[in-house]
């Protein structure tokens, strides 16, 4: 049988030849994306190559520092497991420390024990929430039954956070 026939018998041998072709798009998508990174460290390397001395030993420096801030492993108070994205941390309310934001928020859900149609939540601010929804299916529509205050507003940020932010700043 030839191909046509084939395409006349059944809408299902329309595309026989449809796994070569997602194959072809599949390569081409590979072989463009490892252009585009190729083309990337070319001009980050050509970015680099026109700084000064000094100004390529400052940056070696300050990837230097972020390096050694990432291997010091922190851990968090509540739990005890490591804090891989200290980004998402949050000071500890007794010692400032730093501690998984999900732990605090499974911490004050233990304390406050939401009822039925309630949910604690992060309103901002270092600030948690229980929320009352009259519908459960509606989260836009709620009312807040009680504020928590995590992270008051005039205690001392945390140190791990200046120096983080110190690091990763890229103003001068």
């Amino acid at each position: 049988m030839s191909r046509n026939n084939d395409r006349r018998r059944s809408s299902k041998n329309r595309n026989w030849n449809n796994n070569n072709n997602n194959n072809r798009n599949n390569q081409n998508n590979q072989r463009s994306q490892n252009e585009r990174v190729e083309r990337d460290r070319r001009q980050q390397d050509m970015r680099r190559r026109a700084l000064t001395p000094e100004q390529q030993k400052e940056i070696a420096e300050n990837e230097n520092a972020i390096r050694e801030f990432k291997a010091n492993v922190t851990v968090c108070e509540i739990c005890g497991e490591p804090i891989q994205e200290l980004s998402s941390a949050i000071n500890n309310k007794n010692t400032g420390n730093p501690v998984h934001f999900d732990c605090v928020l499974n911490k004050i859900t233990e304390e406050e024990k939401p009822g039925p149609n309630e949910k604690v939540t992060y309103i901002g601010n270092g600030k948690f929430a229980v929320l009352y929804f009259e519908n459960v299916h509606d989260m836009r529509h709620f009312t807040i039954r009680k504020t928590i205050e995590w992270e008051s507003r005039e205690s001392e940020r945390g140190q791990w956070r200046d120096t983080m932010a110190g690091l990763y700043s890229q103003v001068k």
